[in-house]
């Protein structure tokens, strides 16, 4: 099967959203070589991945993961594409916290370092926290804390399949792009960074094909799937049916711009040790960085009716102690 599709790839056409779901759900059943899956990837990257191919293989991954059926249908994602080669701290991750800390259920999706320094899963367990847990030890942290945190190779195994492939290649690939769209709790408002702007509005109509309720894809001027620090974000927002695009700046907020430097980590630890500044009420690029991408986040969830709301109320999160508190937390329950 796959190469009859290896041949139309060839010839640089899109694959119907029919065609995709069948060759990747043929790949990640175990059914396809290697060197097939190799020059499926290769040649997909070099005709351009399109919206209906992304939606199908997210459709797919979505139903061969272990799922989780948690929460009331209000919890919130922060999983971006990473892939940026930009060594910043851990933002995602630490904005989840303070969106914790205001209210907002977060069943945050993540991993390793793939291309940064400090992935999700380093930045936590650099801070003394256990991913590996069971179903019933999540469920016992979401109830407790508001907050988990869904290790994908734990939910995703049969990615197994395609990762020798990946690996050779070693250049970002259509599964680079479906993390994303493949929470394990079905989280359905969700803020996803993406690394290439030409994304953002794919990312929007794939969330729309995909069933979503609100979603932000960001992309920041400096490269970073983040809303940046450094100047403009590029944000693509699918909410009541709709796709509106627009661009923010630091100053919108009344936050000044930073330089790149000020939010550079070279490891989880040093990571770990800006972020528990930051919530400890020390002024910096760090700080407002994680307040502009919380509050975001707390918009996303409800919890506030604007960004700007959330940036207010993601400072005085974090000034009050109660970041910290959330975080120390979740360390403290996911080990018990």
């Amino acid at each position: 099967m796959i190469k009859d599709i290896l041949t139309k790839l060839s010839q640089e056409q899109d694959l119907s959203y029919e065609e995709m779901q069948d060759v990747v759900n043929s790949i990640m059943s175990g059914e396809e070589e290697d060197v097939d899956i190799e020059n499926f990837l290769i040649s997909l990257n070099k005709k351009g991945i399109k919206e209906p191919e992304i939606t199908a293989a997210a459709t797919v991954m979505r139903e061969k993961s272990l799922k989780f059926d948690i929460g009331d249908g209000t919890h919130i994602d922060t999983c971006g594409t990473g892939g940026t080669g930009l060594h910043t701290f851990n933002c995602s991750t630490a904005s989840s916290f303070v969106a914790a800390a205001g209210g907002a259920s977060i069943t945050k999706h993540g991993n390793k370092a793939i291309s940064s320094k400090s992935g999700s899963a380093d930045f936590l367990t650099e801070a003394g926290a256990d991913i590996t847990h069971d179903r019933n030890k999540l469920l016992n942290v979401f109830n407790q804390v508001g907050f988990i945190f869904l290790f994908a190779p734990l939910h995703h195994a049969s990615m197994k399949y395609v990762m020798p492939a990946r690996q050779r290649i070693g250049k970002k690939t259509i599964f680079n792009l479906l993390g994303p769209h493949t929470n394990p709790c079905g989280a359905r408002r969700q803020i996803i960074g993406v690394y290439d702007k030409s994304l953002l509005n794919i990312f929007s109509k794939v969330a729309r094909n995909l069933d979503m309720e609100h979603v932000m894809v960001v992309h920041g001027e400096d490269g970073l799937d983040e809303i940046s620090i450094t100047g403009p974000t590029y944000i693509s927002e699918y909410k009541d049916y709709k796709i509106n695009e627009y661009s923010i700046c630091p100053e919108d907020f009344g936050v000044a711009s930073a330089s790149f430097d000020e939010i550079v980590a070279q490891s989880s630890e040093e990571s770990l040790r800006m972020v528990k500044e930051a919530f400890a009420g020390e002024k910096s690029a760090v700080q407002d960085m994680i307040a502009l991408n919380a509050g975001a986040a707390l918009y996303i969830a409800r919890k506030v009716d604007s960004i700007g709301d959330g940036v207010e109320l993601s400072y005085n999160l974090m000034n009050n102690g109660r970041a910290a508190d959330k975080l120390a937390a979740y360390v403290r329950v996911s080990n018990i």
